[in-house]
């Protein structure tokens, strides 16, 4: 009873909790929006829902087509790309965070580019894919087969020579159902170590922030801090090199992060969907 409290009945509660906030939040200028949508009130509820669940969605789409191409593909491209079952999985986790984005940017959109709403709609759609997830994992998932054969077929598109033998079908609905999860799950801790990096990347500007740090974490005086490793001159090249690359890739990566949050702020582009759209996103119908 605890276990299904606490894993399944709490992330169900906190969801109500936040949709009914998200809905609250939209009660006084919902009503105002009414008079320019012939007297249609525009259903929040709907909406939170759409946004939340359009990205899982969408998500079993992409895995289950990815799954049929790693099965036709896979055994015959193993022997010319040994990496097939990683570049495949990368493209899907890759496909599954412009997916999110594009998501949070469709719901600034339905906001009018205002920020406070779309934060509050960002966190009801955590806390109801949350519940869902559980629900899932809770009621359907069953124990894992093995130390991870069925995550590697499933990329690789190799499922023979497992041992699976009868339970390759019923491991493959499975296998499914948790690669949507883990896409989701892979999405929610890139985008938030990205938003910590970027944090913390402040505090690299500071003069000799390093001696400071170290002298927090294991109280070492200035006087007898850790000595650097002594680097070969190959070392040194190839360190210099990735940190170059890495540096370019960071800001590029912060830059458009940046462009993402303050641009719609500061232009307010014009930005219309059909009116097919929005009425079926805000449940007009």
């Amino acid at each position: 009873a605890n276990i299904f409290f606490t894993e399944i009945m709490l992330p169900l509660i906190m969801a109500i909790i936040m949709l009914v906030s998200y809905m609250f939040m939209h009660s006084i200028t919902n009503v105002g929006e009414a008079d320019g949508n012939d007297g249609q009130v525009n259903s929040i509820l709907i909406r939170a829902l759409i946004i939340s669940i359009a990205p899982v969605v969408v998500n079993f789409a992409i895995t289950i087509a990815f799954f049929f191409v790693s099965f036709s593909l896979g055994p015959c491209c193993a022997m010319c790309l040994p990496q097939f079952g990683k570049v495949i999985a990368g493209i899907v986790h890759t496909i599954a965070v412009v997916i999110y984005i594009g998501v949070f940017l469709l719901l600034w959109i339905l906001e009018d580019w205002k920020l406070t709403p779309t934060i509050m709609g960002l966190i009801c759609q955590v806390f109801v894919e949350r519940a869902i997830f559980a629900i899932l994992q809770h009621l359907l998932l069953s124990r894992e087969f093995g130390e991870d054969e069925t995550n590697v077929a499933w990329w690789t598109g190799r499922w023979y020579g497992k041992g699976m033998g009868g339970w390759a079908f019923t491991l493959t609905m499975r296998e499914w159902m948790c690669k949507v999860i883990e896409c989701s799950v892979f999405t929610a801790d890139v985008l938030t170590g990205h938003i910590i990096l970027f944090f913390l990347s402040v505090f690299t500007l500071i003069p000799w922030i390093d001696k400071w740090h170290s002298a927090m974490l294991f109280w070492l005086r200035p006087s007898r801090q850790i000595r650097p490793p002594i680097y070969s001159l190959k070392q040194r090249k190839q360190r210099r090199r990735s940190a170059i690359v890495y540096g370019i890739l960071f800001v590029i990566v912060f830059v458009i992060f940046l462009g993402i949050i303050i641009a719609p702020q500061v232009l307010k582009p014009d930005i219309k969907l059909p009116d097919t759209i929005i009425k079926y996103l805000n449940g007009r119908f």
